[in-house]
């Protein structure tokens, strides 16, 4: 969902795969990084509403 990499090790969030890499560079970035607009920008796709027809 946000390296778009294909990897085996990560978490699901609401059918959304998160690397473990940018899980840890996730958490481990300040709020005033400017990867941290980067994550938040991403992160916000989780909670778009999809219509499936």
């Amino acid at each position: 969902m946000i390296c778009n990499e294909q990897n085996k090790n990560g978490i699901y969030i609401f059918h959304h795969f998160i690397c473990m890499n940018c899980h840890n560079d996730l958490i481990q970035t300040e709020t005033n990084d400017e990867k941290y607009k980067f994550y938040v920008d991403r992160l916000k796709k989780i909670g778009e509403n999809k219509i499936y027809s």
